[in-house]
């Protein structure tokens, strides 16, 4: 879990090992967030942090039992830790149950005895749903056409004294396709604008590893006919544009999912799932040159650590590097 930390650039880490292989939750924050832990077991992870600007914060990971006759020890968990004193309490993760009937979708109907041992549960812990933007639901069975069931399990809840201080909370809920669940991102403070567009050093010509994607011999051979401004827009368009491309695969398998294709044949959301892996290769390959990391091994998605290695940034004002990882590999990040 350590070597994961450091590829996502947090300096700090807390995981706790589940029962079975694979199984574990984990903390993950950055030196310039104070975090002190106060609990922890299999299934929470308790803190309380203390932000860039002095104002204190408690957070709470939770992973739910997912069996039915053990889900009444995650709310007995919550109720433990909601007597403690606090600062604002943010409390989230993957609880393995719904709060409303239409918070699931397939399959049968979900037990209403069960829902409502949720809703008491945060009821007498004083916390309510923060609500959510994006894709109504955060897990889905994987099993396309009849078979189909999805369920928004993964959440943000928070305490009367944490929705006063931050307004507009709506966690969102966003895209996947390598994984049973969404991660769910809660930006907790307002970032500082960032740098002016027009103020980015402009970029020198070079060959880059990703034009081998296709054909680079042939695309290379064209391409230097013309001139060497002709040669860097062609670079602009076949390969700077790959973010539009990314988002418009995003937009359109969002699409799909909203039109419920996933109930009648999954093979077109796989299709377009493969796409946006095939993208995301090519900027791994990317930001490899880029960064000289000759120790990035082909298939690791790491991005945003490769990009921040290349490319020297100032560092924005922000609450910002605090994150909880499931068993499942769920990602709760608080930003």
């Amino acid at each position: 879990m350590n070597a994961i930390a450091n590829k996502l650039s947090f300096e700090n880490c807390l995981a706790v090992n589940g029962n079975g292989r694979g199984d574990g939750i984990a903390m993950l924050w950055k030196s310039d967030i104070g975090v002190q832990i106060n609990s922890y077991s299999q299934h929470h992870i308790d803190a309380e942090t203390q932000m860039p600007n002095g104002n204190r914060m408690r957070v709470t990971g939770v992973y739910g039992h997912p069996k039915i006759s053990q889900k009444k020890h995650t709310w007995m968990l919550l109720r433990r830790l909601a007597v403690l004193p606090s600062s604002p309490w943010l409390c989230f993760g993957d609880f393995n149950e719904i709060l409303h009937p239409n918070e699931k979708r397939g399959g049968n109907d979900r037990n209403v005895n069960l829902i409502n041992d949720f809703r008491e549960g945060l009821r007498d812990c004083g916390l309510r749903d923060v609500g959510y933007r994006g894709y109504a639901f955060t897990w889905n069975n994987g099993r396309y056409r009849k078979g189909f069931v999805e369920q928004r399990l993964d959440r943000f809840v928070c305490s009367k004294a944490w929705s006063d201080r931050f307004v507009d909370c709506a966690a969102s809920n966003l895209d996947t396709w390598t994984s049973d669940h969404c991660p769910v991102l809660m930006a907790v403070q307002e970032r500082m604008k960032g740098m002016n567009q027009r103020g980015r050093h402009s970029s020198r010509i070079h060959y880059e590893d990703m034009w081998s994607s296709e054909d680079p011999a042939q695309s290379f051979r064209q391409a230097t006919k013309a001139s060497m401004g002709r040669l860097l827009e062609w670079s602009k368009l076949e390969f700077r544009k790959r973010d539009r491309k990314l988002e418009k695969l995003k937009n359109q398998l969002r699409g799909l999912k909203q039109r419920r294709v996933q109930y009648v044949n999954g093979e077109e959301i796989r299709k377009v799932e493969k796409q946006i892996q095939h993208i995301l290769m090519d900027e791994e390959i990317y930001w490899k040159q880029r960064s000289r990391a000759d120790w990035l091994k082909e298939g690791d998605k790491n991005t945003k650590f490769f990009h921040g290695k290349s490319t020297t940034r100032r560092k924005k004002t922000e609450f910002g590097g605090l994150k909880i990882i499931s068993r499942d590999g769920l990602t709760s990040q608080m930003k």
